[in-house]
């Protein structure tokens, strides 16, 4: 399977999944504010994650 590809047995993309739903049913969010509130999450979470990426590659 390609990385890119969805996978609802990755524990991950599904609380993803998970995530987006309960800011849309519990939360209050339209879809569209809940992908917006998704890329500023991207944004400020990229660095972070390559950082971890490298310490996860060094061990």
């Amino acid at each position: 399977m390609n990385k890119d590809e969805l996978n609802l047995n990755s524990f991950g993309q599904q609380l993803i999944i998970t995530g987006l739903t309960r800011l849309v049913e519990e939360e209050g969010y339209t879809a569209h504010e809940a992908f917006r509130l998704l890329e500023t999450i991207k944004r400020n979470t990229f660095h972070a994650l390559l950082e971890i990426q490298k310490e996860s590659k060094t061990k």
